[in-house]
């Protein structure tokens, strides 16, 4: 029995390690070629408003990847209980996205600079359409990573191909969202079959009471998974407001570059999430693992930041930009990794919702005290700095606030 529970942990490592891989490779793979051919302009044009569209997905998810995984992973052997947690969730996330949908034409209205491109922000309600269709959640907390996976090399390829084959000239700049768009809406479509056919779970409307209870569960969770948008995407957002928006460009294709770097991470703290809410007894080791692989990530992204930059996009004024971006960026995949270390797989295990994400709200609010402060001075390095100060503080609560738990149980333990 042991054998197969580690056998099943892995294959969910290997198969959301490819789902990542696919997420952070292709975006990497698509970027020169549009680089090349609708202008670094046009391209920071596109990282501008989906850095505003990044919200809304937050948003719509909820914090569910975290409170609905969890529930999931607990109730997954229970149809019933499978079904109502389904189907809750689901509605949430529909009542989420008419709300987000509201507030973002009234933004398009009253913001010129954001009325200006108008049909970008259009085509990105598809893709925000397509996060409803696509419960993550729902997957991670029943662990069926393989299918995750085959579904986003679909979803992945099909943008790229439609970038590489319609995409010619500056002006199609607009359809990228488009096509970024149609791929989310694809997955979300074969996702929803996929739960019909290999659970028989139909979706179902619930009552307004249950998706306020479904909400007021996950809002510790959504305060954990939506703050990192403060400082990461808002670092994105105050560049492109107060410099040429190219220079968004410049910090969203750093952070791209940082979160590639980042991935294991974001896979372990993933996979091993509903393991260790099982099986307890593994968040020794597994904070270990953490830290030493954060490191060795970190040490390898300042050192090679330059060499990989010109290697994927040649030289120029804009690879010089980028590196400089990456080497500010690079402690980004330790600090991480001591969060979820300490916050996601030790306090959210510990139950400390409240507590977790009080550290959260609080790192995010430094950051977006740094960035009001230095994004107008400093531009993508103020960006950058942004990024790294909100992370420093949330990995040292996280730290100080687990470790005491920790105590606090073992005392607890031995009194017993």
């Amino acid at each position: 029995m042991d054998l197969k529970k580690h056998f099943s942990l892995i294959e969910n490592f290997i198969s959301y390690f490819l789902f990542k891989a696919i997420d952070a490779v292709i975006p990497l793979i698509i970027i020169p070629y549009l680089l090349n051919v609708v202008s670094e302009k046009n391209y920071g044009i596109y990282a501008f408003a989906f850095s505003l569209i990044f919200y809304f997905q937050n948003i719509i998810q909820f914090g569910f990847y975290l409170s609905a995984v969890r529930d999931i992973a607990l109730i997954r052997d229970d149809k019933k209980k499978l079904s109502k947690v389904y189907n809750d969730t689901l509605t949430a996330q529909f009542y989420l996205f008419v709300a987000s949908i509201i507030v973002l034409t009234i933004l398009l209205l009253v913001v010129p600079k954001l009325g200006e491109h108008y049909i970008i922000y259009l085509f990105f309600i598809i893709l925000l359409f397509g996060e409803v269709l696509f419960p993550m959640w729902f997957f991670l907390g029943m662990e069926k990573m393989r299918f995750i996976t085959m579904v986003n090399i679909i979803s992945k390829s099909m943008f790229a191909l439609f970038c590489f084959t319609l995409i010619k000239t500056e002006s199609q700049f607009i359809y990228i969202s488009l096509y970024h768009s149609i791929g989310f809406l694809i997955a979300g479509v074969i996702a929803q079959i996929f739960i019909y056919k290999k659970f028989g779970l139909v979706f179902k409307f619930s009552k307004l009471k249950d998706v306020k209870r479904t909400v007021k569960e996950a809002w510790s969770s959504f305060l954990t998974m939506a703050s990192p948008t403060i400082y990461y995407n808002t670092s994105i957002f105050l560049v492109g407001l107060h410099w040429p928006q190219r220079f968004a460009g410049v910090m969203e294709i750093g952070t791209k570059v940082s979160g590639a770097f980042g991935v294991v991470n974001t896979i372990m703290t993933n996979v091993l999430y509903p393991f260790l809410n099982r099986n307890k007894s593994a968040m020794h080791i597994s904070r270990y693992i953490f830290i030493v692989m954060g490191f060795l990530l970190s040490i390898s992204m300042y050192f090679l930041a330059d060499f990989l930059i010109e290697l994927w996009l040649g030289e120029g004024i804009t690879s010089l930009e980028i590196g400089k971006a990456v080497k500010y960026l690079s402690p980004a995949p330790f600090l991480a990794s001591v969060i979820s270390a300490f916050g996601v797989n030790g306090l959210m295990i510990y139950k400390k919702d409240k507590l977790y994400s009080k550290i959260i709200v609080f790192g995010s609010a430094c950051g977006l005290f740094t960035g009001l402060l230095l994004i107008p001075t400093y531009n993508y390095v103020g960006g950058a700095v942004t990024i790294i100060t909100a992370l420093t503080v949330k990995a040292l609560l996280s730290f100080v606030f687990c470790m005491k738990v920790i105590k606090e149980n073992k005392k607890t333990f031995h009194e017993v």
